[in-house]
């Protein structure tokens, strides 16, 4: 099968980004002042970090680690276990606790709790609407790897399963408008298009993130 040339240059931007993603980091650090956080496994509620102008960073293994040479400036360990130890030093570090949260109001606690860390880490504690932004950002690109599942479900020969995990591998390095706009390219659809309506923007978006918590 023949490939569109948008196609093809995405495929290769996300297999460079999965090898080699130390590069979109310092870019991103440099352009936007803001702070990467490595991220043991990844933090269910992204949102919170972004919003504050923290780069969340999911690694899976001690080689991962190795590919950011002193480029992660803090630690957030999830309630599972974490892949590999969170290597000793004096950069700062939350850890959810292991247990599932029992109701709301206890997930809520974990959240403001989180997000008052966030604020110390980054300097600049996010407002509601930059964080309501956030969630509808990180709301489009779930919606376009939906979108992209879905054709790989309809054309198999659409992607090969290598390059499906490069392209989510990517997300876990890329802010999310950066991988929104690579899904975009991929699905040859206009980047700019209205996404998925948001989670709902009224009340308080830290309950909306304490709601995922109780997802199992």
């Amino acid at each position: 099968m023949l490939r569109e040339r948008h196609v093809v240059e995405g495929i290769r931007f996300a297999a460079g980004v999965a090898s080699r993603p130390s590069g979109v980091v310092t870019l991103w650090k440099a352009a936007s002042g803001g702070k990467a956080v490595g991220c043991l496994p990844m933090t269910p509620i992204p949102e919170l970090l972004y919003a504050a102008n923290l780069l969340p960073i999911a690694l899976e293994t001690p080689e991962d680690l190795s590919l950011f040479p002193g480029q992660i400036d803090a630690w957030l360990v999830g309630a599972d276990p974490p892949p590999f130890p969170v290597p000793p030093g004096g950069i700062p570090r939350f850890a959810f606790p292991p247990a599932a949260p029992g109701n709301v109001e206890e997930a809520l606690d974990r959240v403001e709790a989180l997000a008052e860390w966030i604020g110390v880490v980054s300097g600049s504690p996010a407002s509601e609407g930059v964080l309501w932004k956030s969630i509808r950002v990180y709301a489009a690109r779930r919606a376009l790897l939906d979108a992209l599942d879905e054709r790989i479900a309809r054309e198999t020969a659409f992607l090969t399963p290598e390059e499906r995990r490069d392209i989510g591998r990517a997300s876990s390095f890329l802010p999310p408008e950066a991988h929104s706009r690579l899904l975009s390219s991929l699905l040859g659809i206009d980047p700019e298009a209205p996404a998925l309506p948001p989670e709902g923007e009224r009340g308080d978006p830290l309950i909306v993130l304490a709601r995922r918590l109780m997802v199992p």
